[in-house]
Parts: C-alpha cells; structure tokens; sequence
C-alpha cells in the first residue's frame, strides 16, 4: 500500500489543496506556510488528532462548504480484500473523510469516493484502521508529550508497532493461558463472593455486577510492563529527564528498531509516519544518519513517509528526488502546494529526453548522438542532488548557471551580502554544464521557482583554429535552441536569460585557472583584492551584473543594461525565441553543414 494523494477541503488555510506523494515525500516552505496543517489533515483522517471547529474551521468559512480530507492509496488486490472485506482488484482506492459540513454525508465518516465520479458510497467505519497505522513525530513538545507509554505518544506509537498481535501472540501464549487458569481460580472464590457482595448492595436499583479477569493484551502491556529506561555506568535514570536530541534520536532509532522486529514477524500491515523537522536539535552528521535511516525504513516494508523539513541534507541524504519535494506556501491566509503530478512529471521526462539528445549531439556536430533511455533520464534529471544542490529547491528565485566557477564566484558574492540586492531568498544552481541548462530550466518550473539562466558563449573566447571556432559556434547555437524550448513550455517559470561573452573568469578580467582545484582560490583572491582596492573597476562591474539580474526577476525591461559596454555582444532576454525547429526529428538528421560544423 502507499499513498499516492492527500487532497484537502476547508481545513484551516488550506482551502483546497493537492499534494502528489511517494514512499518518501518532504514538505518544505518558511515557517507558517502551512506544512504542520497539512500533515495534521492526514491526522484528522486516520483520527488520530480529534476535529476541533474552532481550531480547524478556515477563519472565514462559506456558507454550506464542507470540510474534509480524501487520500488515495495504491492497493494490492490482496490489500484490497483486506480493505473491504470481500474480493477486490487492486489499483488505485480513494477515501475521503468528511470532517465538518457535510449536508448529505456524516461528519466523521468515511465514503468510498468511486473512480468513475458516481456518488461516494458509505464505508460503514468508525475508524482507518483497515489502512493502516498513522504515526506522528512533532517538532516541539513537552517530554511526557514524546516518551509516555500510558498516553499517545510517538514513543507509545513506534512501540506498539513492534509489538504487533502477531507477534507478541507466540511469544505470550503460555503467560495469557497461566493467566486464564488464574482468571477460572479467582472466579470460583474470591470473585464469586465479591460479586454477591455487590450485587446486593446494589439491588434496591436493579443492579448486578460482573467481575472480569482481563486478558493480557498489547495496550495492557505497554501501559503497565514496559519500562524504558536509560543507563550510564550503571545510572539508570527515566527518558524525560534527557535532552532533546537523544529524545529525537531515540524516537528515531525505535521507528527503525520496530521495522526491524515487524520484518522478523512476517507483520505486513501500512505504517505511515508522519516527522515534523526530523533535523530538529540534532547534530549534521546525525541529521545525515537519521535521514539513511527512513530511507532504510521505506526499504524494509510497507511504509510510506512524508516529512517537514528546512534542510536541504535531509533531502540529498535519503536520496530524494524533487518529483518527491512539495513546496508548501501561503498566501494571505490560504495555504498552497506545488506538487507536480505523474503526468507532468512523465511530461517533462519526455522533453528533456529529447533536448539532451539534441544539445548533446552537437558536442560531435552531430556525428554522433546518445539516445540515452527514458529510465536514465529520471536518474540524470531527478537524482542528482547533493545538499548544495538540494538547496536551491528552498529559495524563492533561483539563479541557474553553467558550472563551478559561476557557482564560487556567486557564493563569495553572497557570504559577503552583496546577492541581497536580487531578493530575500535567492539560490544558485549549477547545470553540471550548458547543454543541461534546459534541464535545470524544466525541473525548476515544475515547481514553479522563478530563475534566470546566466552562462557563456564559448565562441566568444579567442582561438586560431577556424575548425575548433566552427564547433563552438554549433555548440552554443545548440545549448541556446535547447534552453529556449524549455523556456516556452507550459508552465515554464524562466525569467531571463544572460549569455556573457567567454566564461565568468574572462568576463571579470581575472587569469583563468585551467587546474579545477586552483579555481575557487583563484576567484576568491581576485575578488577579495578588487574589493579593497578602491581603483579596481571589478565592483563595479559586478555591480552592474548585479542589477542586470535584478531586473530581470523583477521583470524590468533589460533593454538599457544592453548599451553598457561589458555587456557589448552578450545575449540579454526577458523571454527566448521560440526555436523553429522540431527537436525530436533534428536529433537524428541535423545536417552539419547548417550548424557551421566542419565537414570531413
């Protein structure tokens, strides 16, 4: 089983809400942007947090709306049976819980909702149950709140995962009949009389009573025989009385301990954990362990885990995709998410397919072209995030750029607050090369994150050889036709594009590095003197740059930025020109002659 959609109606900002999912999914946004509301509305549908009106209402709530949460599953035939207790086909089932409001349906119910649009059909439960266990790991608390076994808890929760019926019923099968023949000894003597007693103390009213010995259960268990406890050269002190780090950590390592024991017991049933901030009060390389961790915890079985985070490790480190990433966001006070959908994400698979071929193969003037596989794609275009990477998906505009150096130059420029002047909240991304900026172009707007693409135009840099010339003038043509495709997709959030003449290293006039690891000391340093050196003509420059990029993400006319003279013979756009050619048919039969290739 696995949830593969959560929409959500009239539960506090989130008016009407969508969100895709996957076995691991991360919520990220600012704070207050709604994220707690959305895992909170997968809460109130296993109920597992009880609707409060005053808290959950929207604050303005139109006269006969409904609230409610609908979630669909991705079900095995067997699972299916499981859930509606005859014969089933497996596929997708959608659920929805009314939760307020409703006119013709039950608050608090559960109704099938039919995938043919019919009229949702009643499911007769009082609880989830039959769809597995939800389990909730908050950011902030009090320590009872996390460590109690008598009251719900994340504690009490992982821990009953491990102590599934299953298990525990083979294990305890002699203790529960030594406590069966006690139950019969007891009911023959001491009970018996207890009982009479009673009863007629009670009989002016019409009143019995009957005295049961109660079996030995789970919930008896974990209320009154376990004990958790932690020691230190033989000190052995109570759970609450530790910081919150090891509280987070020890929630943690039970969620993996109880998938453990769940995979020894053969138990298969879902398990949803839902973890607010998992980064929270832990140490980087525990935030590293802690993410390797859920990510073996989606191995080992039928779990599904969604997560609020703002740190980009925790997205590179269990290997995210950003097909998994939902960025939550508010607007006054509604609560959205950009979450792309299979289908867009399969869309922009294809295309990027297509122009990758396309911008790759004028590497050999087209001579030669990879056509890599659909499934290589996706692992080129949705697995390549390290932490830096990963960040940019948390920035509100993005600034794509070709490689390293653009990167180094960019960074300096920010730790020293001079990015600033382009927004609050800018990233910077590097392609891994021009003939990949389309594809950074297309993943971020499938998320709906401004970004200006700033790379180089190789043809612009000296050279004798009128060969070498002739392919650079093809490669460049060739990245530009790619990216201007991805700039004209549907939904595209492109905001510009600067093309400077030769790489960033000759455009600010500093001796390039051709030894990769001398780069960044040979940027810095250049910079790091310019700056205090008040006749340096090198901030002013970048002064200029700043501003050219400025505008374009606030979608200022860049028109005068052009007639500046360290700008001449740059390519400065708002918006691209749509290329003229179908790139799916130029792949395979691009003349070299056209692109001013050499010829043989």
């Amino acid at each position: 089983m696995r949830p593969q959609r959560v929409a959500v109606r009239n539960v506090r900002g989130a008016l009407d809400l969508r969100l895709h999912l996957r076995e691991f999914s991360a919520l990220i946004g600012p704070n207050n942007a709604g994220k707690s509301t959305v895992l909170d509305a997968v809460r109130l549908f296993y109920g597992s947090l009880e609707w409060e009106a005053a808290r959950d209402l929207p604050w303005q709530m139109p006269e006969g709306e409904e609230s409610w949460v609908e979630i669909d599953y991705e079900v095995s035939p067997t699972e299916a049976e499981q859930i509606f207790q005859e014969p089933a086909e497996g596929g997708s089932v959608r659920i929805r819980r009314w939760l307020a409001g409703g006119a013709e349906h039950k608050d608090g119910a559960y109704y099938l909702i039919p995938a043919d649009g019919g009229d949702p059909q009643p499911t007769g439960w009082d609880t989830a149950a039959r769809l597995g266990q939800c389990v909730y790991v908050p950011t902030l608390a009090q320590m009872s709140d996390h460590t109690s076994l008598s009251d719900p808890s994340p504690l009490r929760d992982v821990l009953l995962l491990a102590f599934s019926e299953r298990y525990t019923d083979g294990l305890l099968m002699g203790v529960r009949r030594t406590l069966g023949a006690l139950g019969e000894a007891l009911a023959e003597g001491p009970i018996t009389a207890l009982e009479s007693d009673l009863d007629e103390a009670l009989s002016p009213w019409g009143l019995s009573v009957k005295v049961d010995v109660g079996e030995l259960s789970n919930e008896l268990i974990m209320r009154n025989l376990i004990e958790l406890q932690l020691r230190q050269d033989g000190t052995q002190r109570q759970v609450e009385t530790q910081g919150s780090g090891v509280q987070r950590a020890l929630v943690a390592a039970l969620i993996q301990a109880a998938a453990k024991l769940r995979s020894v017991a053969k138990e298969n049933a879902f398990r949803w954990i839902l973890f607010e901030e998992p980064e929270a009060f832990l140490h980087p390389a525990q935030v590293t362990r802690l993410s390797q961790d859920l990510r073996e915890l989606i191995a080992s079985g039928n779990t599904a885990v969604t997560i609020t985070t703002h740190d980009p490790t925790m997205l590179s480190a269990v290997e995210t995709s950003p097909e998994a990433i939902a960025r939550v966001q508010r607007r006054l006070h509604r609560v959205e998410a950009v979450s792309p959908t299979p289908d867009e994400v399969r869309t922009a698979l294809s295309t990027i397919h297509t122009r990758s071929a396309y911008a790759m193969g004028s590497r050999s003037c087209f001579k030669t072209v990879r056509q890599t596989a659909a499934d290589e794609e996706r692992q080129r275009v949705l697995y390549d995030m390290d932490a830096r990477r990963a960040a940019a998906f948390f920035a509100d505009r993005v600034l794509v750029v070709e490689g390293p150096s653009d990167v180094l130059f960019f960074e300096w420029l920010s730790r020293r607050g001079l990015m600033s002047r382009l927004g609050p909240n800018v990233g910077i991304l590097d392609s891994f090369g021009k003939f990949e900026l389309h594809r950074v172009s297309t993943t971020l707007s499938l998320f709906g994150i401004p970004h200006v693409v700033l790379w180089d135009q190789d043809s612009a840099m000296p050279t004798s050889d009128s060969n070498k010339l002739k392919t650079r003038i093809c490669q460049d043509e060739a990245a530009l036709i790619a990216l201007s495709a991805a700039s004209h997709d549907a939904g595209s959030a492109f905001s510009g594009a600067v093309r400077l003449t030769g790489t960033i290293e000759h455009w600010l006039g500093i001796n390039e590095e051709h030894d990769g690891p001398w780069k960044a000391a040979n940027i810095g340093a250049s910079l790091t003197q310019a700056y205090a050196d008040p006749a340096s003509p090198m901030p002013g420059r970048v002064g200029r740059l700043l501003s050219l990029l400025t505008d374009l993400f606030d979608g200022v006319d860049p028109g005068p930025h052009r007639t500046l003279p360290e700008f001449q013979g740059a390519l400065i756009e708002r918006q691209l020109p749509q290329p003229i050619l179908d790139l799916a048919v130029e792949v395979t039969t691009f003349p070299r002659a056209r692109c001013g290739c050499p010829t043989p």
